[in-house]
């Protein structure tokens, strides 16, 4: 997808160096050898690229899993995944997962499901959904869809590669982002084995940027309890991540208004943790003296991120606040009244503008009557947060690429490439280049 071309005024690099503040560094390193099924426009497309995909594994040893990431059926003009039939057609008996580009569904074969052990009898996974066919002679039979943690974990099914080969992997990242301009990223959710793997690439010479990590809240203790062995001046860890909904794509995002358009399980998407839970989380960081991250896309889930932060004795929260920031990722949906509370509870608003260009359709087909609430990020800035401190952008890359100017082509602009004014979303809040450029504020780490 063409999101900024030499048809768009050019955008002016700033002076000051810029940080990627969300973005996977492993997911990275795998999608630059992966299968990309980035701008098919297609089922058709997409199943052609598979197809071509598994006739060079041929030869490839048996155990070898075929993967893709980019998946964006939104985009397709069938607006609908492959089933099953299509992809075991092209596939056979090799094992293939395809990761939608938002990372929280994956469509398998049936030699995956297999290898997953996800049958008729499989229950929903926590904080997951296996899709089942509804009708026919195979009704009930898994559909090949997996949501949410049923993706994760099937995903997880797949080997991994050699240590040798994951090392090669995230040092081609780190240079990947380098070469987009970045001095600075931040990787959210961390595996443990991330810190040491980049203390290791700085002693031989191989990390051009400073790395900041945020590793799974379930991991925090174990990563701090190894920080002393691997942290540096360029690399640090600097709090936990938690999971507080899905995405729109997937209709998995909290949302506050059932969605125009969803499977009817998932009218007001899929919460994944109650305001308790997530001041319990964000305690949890803080007595380590470490930060939290919350994924939190709907307007649903960040409000119960800024219900639970709220939970959090105001003494705590202030004598932190500036050394381990409390961060809520994405924020995509936001409600006018939850706007002013980012600021006056101290949260940092660590966002991806460039999501807006792959979203649209998925915007105008699930809330259409909230556009308003999409990405306010001059209102955020207006009650208080400051661009580049407690207003972040990022890209989640490998989600979408990292380019910057992709962000500001959406924060400026607010539409695609191509578009007219009229199809601009929510150009109220738009904002100026120069404060945009602000926002991928390095130094952090």
């Amino acid at each position: 997808m063409d999101l900024v071309s030499s048809s768009t005024p050019p955008f002016t690099r700033p002076k000051h160096p810029i940080t990627e503040a969300h973005g996977h560094l492993p997911w990275l390193g795998k999608a630059l050898s992966m299968l990309s099924l980035e701008g098919c426009s297609s089922v058709g497309e997409a199943i052609e690229r598979i197809a071509a995909r598994a006739d060079a594994m041929r030869a490839s040893p048996p155990g070898a899993w075929l993967q893709a990431h980019s998946a964006r059926y939104e985009g397709w003009a069938e607006r609908r995944w492959m089933t099953l039939e299509e992809l075991d057609r092209v596939t056979g008996s090799r094992p293939t997962l395809i990761m939608s580009f938002d990372h929280h569904a994956v469509f398998a074969n049936s030699a995956a499901l297999a290898a997953a052990k996800i049958s008729r009898s499989t229950p929903d996974p926590v904080g997951g959904v296996i899709e089942r066919l509804s009708s026919g002679p195979r009704a009930g039979e898994p559909s090949g869809l997996l949501l949410e943690s049923a993706a994760f974990g099937t995903w997880a099914a797949a080997p991994e590669p050699e240590d040798s080969v994951r090392d090669e992997q995230v040092a081609s990242a780190l240079h990947h982002l380098a070469s987009m301009g970045f001095v600075e990223m931040h990787d959210l959710a961390s595996p443990l084995w991330l810190g040491p793997l980049l203390a290791r690439l700085e002693r031989e010479g191989r990390l051009p940027l400073r790395v900041g990590l945020y590793s799974l809240v379930e991991e925090i203790e174990a990563a701090a309890a190894s920080r002393v062995t691997w942290e540096s001046a360029r690399v640090r860890l600097l709090g936990g991540k938690i999971f507080t909904d899905g995405t729109l794509n997937s209709r998995t995002a909290w949302v506050l208004e059932p969605y125009a358009e969803s499977p009817p399980d998932l009218r007001h998407g899929k919460p994944l943790m109650t305001p308790r839970q997530i001041a319990d989380a964000a305690e949890r960081c803080l007595r380590l003296n470490l930060g939290l991250a919350m994924h939190a896309i709907g307007d649903g889930a960040v409000r119960a991120c800024l219900d639970g932060i709220s939970e959090i004795a105001p003494s705590l929260r202030r004598s932190v606040a500036q050394s381990v920031p409390l961060r809520i990722e994405h924020a995509e949906l936001i409600d006018a009244a939850d706007v002013p509370r980012f600021a006056e509870l101290g949260v940092v608003a660590s966002v991806q503008p460039c999501h807006l260009l792959v979203d649209i359709e998925a915007l105008h087909r699930a809330v259409p009557g909230r556009l308003d609430r999409v990405m306010p990020w001059k209102s955020l800035i207006e009650s208080g947060l400051v661009p580049g401190k407690t207003l972040l952008f990022g890209s989640d890359v490998p989600i979408v690429r990292a380019d910057p100017e992709d962000s500001i082509q959406a924060a400026v602009l607010r539409r695609r490439v191509g578009s007219g004014e009229r199809e601009s979303i929510n150009p109220r809040e738009a904002i100026d280049e120069e404060t945009a450029w602000r926002c991928f504020g390095a130094g952090l780490v």
